[in-house]
């Protein structure tokens, strides 16, 4: 099914590019200038595959957060593997799928040039938007952070010298009210100013549960942003940003479902009350638990509290988020006798109380509470010059962050707790384990000097490179405590003779090396000791670099190839430990990629057309694994020694006519696992260990073709007037789950469509539309919910409603 799509694509490609060569064209279409290599250039002025989105068309695609470009962008998916509110990013099939909050994503996130090293920070709302460029491949010669995949570059609006001002509004289902506006202009004949905000409110939720009469969903999101530009002289410029985005909305649930629906058990481990369907002494004996529920978009199902018999102490677990993000930016610019010297200096400090339930049911297998504070502190400096063939960049970065995480668990009618008693699993039915407590703090500093020359060595040659050399150092302490019902403590005593409490560390030392080693201490009157906080410092320093040489056909066509490699540093897992060999770093991933392209302006400037295929030699990828620990195999992270990655993209805009304009974009993706012994969780038991060799299996989250075509016709009208229809189409191909079977999504196909009017000089717009029109079910991830649970995490169903914009 998926090759004979696969062809329908390339053939429909190539029929546009054959018919279209003798039309005359009278429009010609705007080429969007980027700052993908830190100067303005146009976006096909240089080799490098971006896709590059202006602030417009972001606000008539609706998307409204960073996970939303991933439907309008091939070869770009943003998931999830838990429910930990942790998005997950990659690109062309380069990503981590770890779920934990002080995990560093291999895609780099830029707000306004500052890094934002954690995915969970980049959830705000997205509003005043120049533009946003999705840059492939490793880009280490001249961005902040170490990252494998590429960058995502998000632009604001800059403050303006004249007086400009709009506002925009959207009423949508699910009664949704966004707003969002600006106000800049001049304050002084030196200042400018520049303030903007969105806000999103919704009082009815889209999610309905399968078992009762309850909704989830609503919105309650603001976003604001001040800009203050100082003209400090007839050199030098200051632009300070600060932002804040407050967070009041409700999280998405998960969807149970039965997993022999694609070849597996139907649930990992069993859970309560799936007794009563499964056990012949169950109430509800032979019958499909109401939970399971597959093909409708809203159906879910979440656990809106849990009580503790124990402590009496009733906990909100209703999935929700409390969430704030604070932030300050200063850039300077200095012109000094022909260079220019910029200053970049941040802060950003993220906040948030946030439940989540993992395990689709209105049952507590699975559910959690996040506390999380983040700090992130960068600076960076750079000096840049240009000669008549020359234009160069030397810099120097440093950052520091530090984050504490509160990870509170909840599992009493797991296996682990209650459910044992009906199964009769007994190792845990004498005392079942009801609460966690997982705490961490890790800290990360890294410096990097880099370096960036582009040499225009004759008429139609240039050559271009880069070099950056990187140290990181990164500190992690953390456990899983005893809860304060004293659950876990309970267990642990009865299994091991100790005499833990409360407060208490309850993670396993099952090092052999080490002092404390369980087996070293079991039965003698120290056996608490081998209970421990776990600690560990890494540090890596290393160069990246890149060399690449374009050349001018003509004024029109780009030929490309790249050399470039890039890392991202070793961290750790995050998630709830039951032993400290869990909780070993795992080591830094590098990439080595080679690329050529091709980026063209045919037809007089009326179709542009660009195309890549690249490969990417992958070394010690960082990856999910399962860690065998006392209690089973659990959430565990490793490297994949050896992977390969090959692909192609294409991407083609034609403005067929004056008032007709297309546009098709599609990526191709061929990923495979050379070499990885992966933990075989049929035959492993704590305190051994049993490989399975894992080579052949493709990576996740690496969908073989994605594409998205996007048409939009315009009629002028009299009075200065025009209608336009616009639509697009998106599709994102199935997934493995690479070593996680569960992990597999389906391919699914998105339409959008608008209709609206407006005046030809954009000072006002009044569009209506609909997202997602044919009602598609998909789910962007699925993963193990939990302990026991299979779950799905739905797309959004059917959207529609109006859009009024006007400009002042």
């Amino acid at each position: 099914m998926q090759s004979k799509t696969r062809a329908a694509v390339w053939c429909a490609l190539a029929g546009v590019s054959a018919g279209v060569a003798g039309l005359a064209q009278a429009q010609v279409i705007e080429e969007i200038t980027v700052t993908a290599q830190k100067r303005e250039q146009g976006v096909n002025d240089i080799g490098i595959t971006v896709n590059a989105f202006t602030g417009q068309q972001l606000q008539e695609l609706g998307v409204f957060s960073s996970e939303d470009l991933a439907v309008f962008t091939p070869g770009l998916t943003v998931n999830e593997t838990a429910a930990t509110g942790v998005p997950l990013y990659s690109i062309r099939g380069v990503g981590f799928q770890d779920y934990s909050t002080g995990a560093s994503s291999t895609v780099g996130l830029y707000f306004d040039e500052v890094a934002i090293p954690y995915t969970v920070m980049s959830r705000g709302l997205l509003f005043d938007v120049e533009r946003v460029e999705v840059l492939k491949g490793p880009q280490g010669d001249l961005y902040g952070r170490n990252t494998t995949a590429g960058q995502i570059n998000f632009v604001s609006r800059k403050p303006t010298e004249e007086f400009d001002a709009s506002v925009v509004i959207n009423y949508g289902r699910f009664n949704t009210v966004d707003v969002e506006g600006y106000v800049s202009g001049p304050l002084s004949d030196r200042v400018q100013g520049r303030f903007a905000m969105k806000t999103t409110q919704s009082n009815e939720g889209w999610q309905r549960s399968a078992t009762r009469d309850d909704e989830l969903g609503e919105k309650d999101v603001t976003a604001v942003r001040g800009m203050l530009n100082f003209d400090l002289s007839d050199s030098a410029t200051l632009l300070v940003n600060v932002h804040h985005v407050d967070d009041q909305s409700d999280n998405r649930a998960n969807t149970a479902y039965d997993g022999r629906l694609i070849g597996q058990g139907e649930f990992v481990n069993p859970y309560t009350p799936l007794d009563q369907y499964i056990l012949p002494t169950g109430q509800f004996f032979g019958q499909t638990p109401p939970w399971y529920r597959t093909g409708d978009n809203e159906i879910a199902d979440w656990t809106n509290s849990y009580t503790s018999p124990i402590t009496g102490r009733t906990f909100d677990l209703r999935p929700q988020r409390d969430n704030q993000l604070t932030g300050i930016s200063a850039k300077l610019e200095w012109d000094i006798g022909g260079m220019t010297l910029t200053s970049i200096t941040a802060y950003d400090d993220f906040d948030r109380v946030e439940s989540n339930d993992w395990d689709g049911g209105f049952f507590n297998d699975s559910s959690n509470i996040n506390t999380t504070d983040l700090q992130v502190f960068s600076q960076e400096l750079r000096l840049s010059g240009a000669t008549e063939n020359l234009n160069w960049i030397a810099g120097l970065y440093y950052s520091d962050d530090e984050v504490d995480e509160y990870y509170h668990y909840f599992m009493s009618d797991s296996v682990f707790g209650l459910g044992s008693i009906p199964f009769g699993v007994g190792l845990f039915a004498p005392t079942p384990i009801r609460e966690l407590d997982t705490i961490y703090v890790q800290n990360t500093d890294s410096q990097a000097v880099f370096g960036h020359v582009e040499w225009q060595f004759s008429e139609k040659m240039r050559l271009t490179v880069g070099a950056r050399y990187t140290e990181e150092d990164r500190d992690w302490r953390g456990c899983t405590f005893v809860a304060d019902d004293g659950s876990l403590a309970g267990f642990l005593n009865a299994q091991f003779g100790a005499t833990l409490g409360p407060g208490d560390c309850g993670t396993i030392d099952d090092d052999p090396t080490s002092p404390t080693f369980i087996f070293a201490l079991i039965g003698g009157p120290n056996v608490n000791d081998a209970f421990r906080v776990y600690e560990e410092a890494i540090s890596v320093g290393r160069w990246m670099g890149k060399i690449g040489l374009d050349y001018a056909v003509n004024e029109d066509v780009l030929l490309y190839a790249t050399l470039a490699n890039g890392f991202k540093s070793g961290g750790f897992n995050g998630a709830n430990s039951n032993t400290t060999q869990q909780l070993r770093s795992y080591r830094p991933e590098k990439l080595n990629s080679f690329e050529v392209g091709l980026k063209s302006t045919l037809l007089d400037g009326a179709m542009q057309l660009n195309a890549s295929a690249f490969y990417y030699d992958y070394k010690d990828k960082q990856e999910q694994d399962r860690a065998v620990t006392f209690v089973g195999n659990i959430s565990g992270l490793t490297n994949v020694p050896e992977s390969t990655i090959k692909g192609a993209e294409v991407d083609l805009q034609w403005a067929a006519t004056e008032q007709l304009m297309l546009q098709a974009t599609v990526a191709l993706l061929d990923t495979n696992v050379d070499e990885w012994l992966a933990v075989d969780q049929e035959l492993s038991v704590w305190p051994n260990t049993v490989f399975r060799d894992a080579s052949g299996i493709e990576l996740a989250m690496a969908p073989d073709l994605s594409y998205s075509l996007r048409a939009e016709y315009v009629w002028p009208m009299a009075n200065g007037m025009e209608v336009f229809l616009g639509g697009d189409v998106n599709h994102t191909g199935e997934t493995t789950g690479g070593a996680q079977l569960t992990d597999a999504t389906d391919e699914f196909t998105i339409a959008n469509l608008r209709v609206g009017v407006g005046n030809a000089d954009g000072t006002w717009r009044a569009t209506v539309w609909g997202r997602n029109i044919t009602d598609e079910y998909y789910f962007p991830a699925a993963y193990q919910g939990g302990n026991g649970p299979l779950v799905r995490a739905n797309g959004m169903p059917r959207t529609y409603g109006v859009s009024l914009n006007y400009r002042f």
